[in-house]
């Protein structure tokens, strides 16, 4: 799934009237155009991405407190979610290349393949995984709740189930140098199809390659939403099955209702960005397999140029979304998590007030009172595995 795999060359071979070299270098002008912006945004987002996810990987390995069984497959959600944006990096870095020609090899084109592929799919079902201890602890409160141990079990288990599938794309795929202008070739990171104007591509044929991208759609978004949904929603009749929180007395049941609310909300918001930023590339890729972004038979060369970037643009967009899940994570983990709120606004203190914290006191009052409400909240969550 990444934005080599797909490629099409631009149509410079292909003949029209007299104004097709013109409406060739419009097309070159287009495409310049059209690689800065990718650029530009595309880095942004890597970097957004990149820092947030490094920033909870560091927070969590500094707490002790925060490994526990929902946080450790939390943290390796997010380390996915970094190798994505990582080989997205190297993608975006295409854009310098000739012709956004592939430059790292036929191993690299195989690897990135594969790793983009399992990366989505180990974020897919450790969402699922998440929303069902939740689910667990929450309707089924007399089941004793899983131990970190098993986390570790859980995530090797995941990113085994994420192999098969990736690794038909991986085999499929391969570098295969293309004309690109009278006399120049140039490599590109390519499923292989059978396909008659090259014939020397000996792979599978349109028809099976659409069957696996749906089949992939299905894996990455289709069973994960359905399960999800079922536990969220179980969730949310559990919770107004019980009694509400008395707001005029703080007492421990009302504080664990108030967080099972707060639980109930962050893994909806956690489930929403997985399927805003997922679910339109795998989509992109489905209209693809249809030939929607291809040259027609009715369209004229600018037509077929302009078809192309439009599909261009999409995945483009779509990839850049989906770059961004790794910061949008540590955002929600930052607004509902109480164990990584605290540690950020430990290192964000640390960072900008080390100093003034070192020199002036601070009223004991401010330290006992907000530090045993937190503490308390701390304990809950980690008992319940939250």
């Amino acid at each position: 799934m990444t934005e080599a795999i797909n490629l099409t060359v631009i149509p410079t071979t292909i003949k029209g009237g007299p104004s097709v070299q013109d409406e060739l270098e419009l097309a070159l002008e287009i495409r310049r155009r059209l690689s800065i912006a990718r650029i530009v945004i595309g880095a942004i987002a890597l970097v957004v991405s990149f820092i947030g996810t490094i920033l909870i990987c560091i927070t969590a390995a500094r707490v002790k407190r925060l490994w526990s069984f929902t946080n450790i497959v939390v943290i390796n959600m997010c380390i996915a979610a970094l190798l994505f944006t990582m080989i997205g990096l190297f993608n975006a870095a295409t854009e310098f290349t000739s012709y956004k020609s592939w430059p790292y090899g036929p191993v690299m084109c195989k690897l990135f393949t594969v790793f983009i592929q399992m990366s989505v799919i180990f974020i897919a079902y450790s969402m699922v995984c998440v929303s069902y201890i939740r689910y667990r602890v929450i309707c089924q409160p007399f089941k004793t709740p899983p131990a970190p141990s098993i986390a570790y079990i859980i995530v090797i288990l995941l990113w085994i189930i994420s192999i098969p599938l990736p690794t038909v794309y991986g085999v499929f795929t391969r570098v295969y140098n293309f004309p690109v202008a009278p006399n120049v070739e140039r490599p590109f990171c390519v499923r292989q199809y059978q396909n008659q104007e090259y014939s020397y591509m000996q792979g599978l044929s349109q028809r099976t390659w659409r069957v696996l991208t749906w089949l992939l759609f299905a894996v990455n978004v289709v069973i994960p939403l359905i399960l999800i949904l079922f536990f969220t929603i179980s969730i949310h009749l559990e919770l107004n099955q019980q009694p509400a929180v008395t707001m005029n007395i703080d007492t421990r049941a009302d504080k664990i209702y108030a967080i099972k609310k707060d639980v109930k909300k962050m893994n909806l918001v956690i489930s929403l960005a997985f399927f805003i930023t997922w679910s339109p590339i795998t989509i992109l890729y489905i209209i693809s397999e249809y030939n929607v972004f291809d040259r027609q038979p009715n369209d004229t060369l600018i037509q077929a140029i302009q078809r192309y970037h439009l599909g261009q643009g999409l995945q483009f967009f779509f990839i850049t979304l989906c770059n961004c899940y790794g910061a949008t994570t540590i955002t929600i983990c930052y607004k509902f998590n109480p164990h990584f709120n605290r540690a950020f606004q430990k290192i964000l203190r640390r960072c900008y007030n080390k100093k003034q914290s070192k020199i002036q006191p601070v009223p004991s009052r401010s330290i006992i009172i907000p530090s045993s409400k937190s503490t308390n909240t701390s304990v809950l969550y980690n008992k319940y595995n939250l």
